[in-house]
Order: C-alpha cells, then sequence, then structure tokens
C-alpha cells in the first residue's frame, strides 16, 4: 500500500511540476513576444499569462504538498526536540500529522464550497472567459492527498514504524 500511495503523490507532484514548465515557457513565450515587438516583428506578449498564473499556482502548490507530507520534508526546527526522547518524538510527529491533516481537511472542504459557488454564479476570469471552478477544482486533489497522507503518516507513527 505503501508504494500506491508514494506512486500516487508522486505522480500529483510530476503533473504540478509539468504545470509549472509550461507556465515558464508561456511566461518566455510572453517576454520573447514583447522583445520581438520592440525589434518590429509581428509578435506581442501573451496578455492573458498573468491571468493563468495567477489561477494555476494555487493547484501547483497543492499537486507538491502530498510528496511533500508523505517525505516527512516540511521545514523543521528541532532545535528543543532533537534532545527530547524517541516517544516523544514519534508523539509529536504524531500530533503535527493529525494537525496538519484537520487544517488541510478543512482548507480541502472550504475550496469545495467555493468551487460549487463558481459553479453556480457562472464566474469566468477576466481576460480568457474560461470558468473560474476548473482552478478551484484542480486543487482539490492535492488537498484531499494532502490530508490523506498526514492521517496515514501519523498512523505509521502510531504503529512505530516512521
Amino acid at each position: 500500500m505503501t508504494r500506491a500511495i508514494g506512486a500516487l503523490v508522486q505522480g500529483l507532484a510530476l503533473a504540478g511540476g509539468a504545470s509549472l514548465l509550461a507556465l515558464a515557457a508561456m511566461v518566455c513565450l510572453s517576454a520573447l513576444g514583447a522583445a520581438g515587438r520592440k525589434l518590429g516583428l509581428p509578435l506581442g506578449p501573451l496578455g492573458f499569462s498573468y491571468e493563468l498564473i495567477e489561477a494555476s499556482l494555487p493547484a501547483i502548490v497543492f499537486a507538491t504538498l502530498p510528496l511533500v507530507q508523505w517525505r516527512g520534508a516540511h521545514a523543521e526546527v528541532a532545535l528543543f526536540t532533537e534532545r527530547l526522547p524517541a516517544g516523544v518524538r514519534r508523539a509529536l510527529g504524531v500530533l503535527w500529522h493529525l494537525l496538519a491533516a484537520g487544517l488541510v481537511a478543512v482548507i480541502a472542504w472550504r475550496l469545495g464550497l467555493g468551487m460549487g459557488s463558481k459553479m453556480r454564479s457562472g464566474t469566468t476570469t477576466f481576460s480568457l472567459g474560461l470558468p473560474l471552478w476548473w482552478f478551484y477544482a484542480a486543487c482539490l486533489p492535492g488537498a484531499w492527498a494532502m490530508a490523506a497522507v498526514a492521517l496515514i503518516r501519523a498512523g505509521i507513527l502510531l504503529r512505530g514504524r516512521g
């Protein structure tokens, strides 16, 4: 089961990374277009690039968070905890994983409610007219996966395997 979870969170992170690369390529093309216009070429900047970046970055972040949680790679200040007994450190780890699971589950729940609101209202992006709920929906798999992974990691620590 741990291999399947590892593969799932790695796949989400790879999708997020591929999306980030696509956004970076779009920004480069837009910059080249702006430079081409100054050189008299029939090019121009991509006027919608800012809108896509703004709407896509949250989903990219949520896509990478489950892998970070799975690997236990969050930033940590261990100045005080490294001196604590192993059992206390494990209990703190369980507590932090459960806290992360709860907080991200609330965020995912609220994202789902926000998505429903945007679907009902028909809100779209300003320049491209894309339905705004698409971008909320793109955040949900990563958010729910992060919450699930945090719960699983807490369980692994409780069993003394982490």
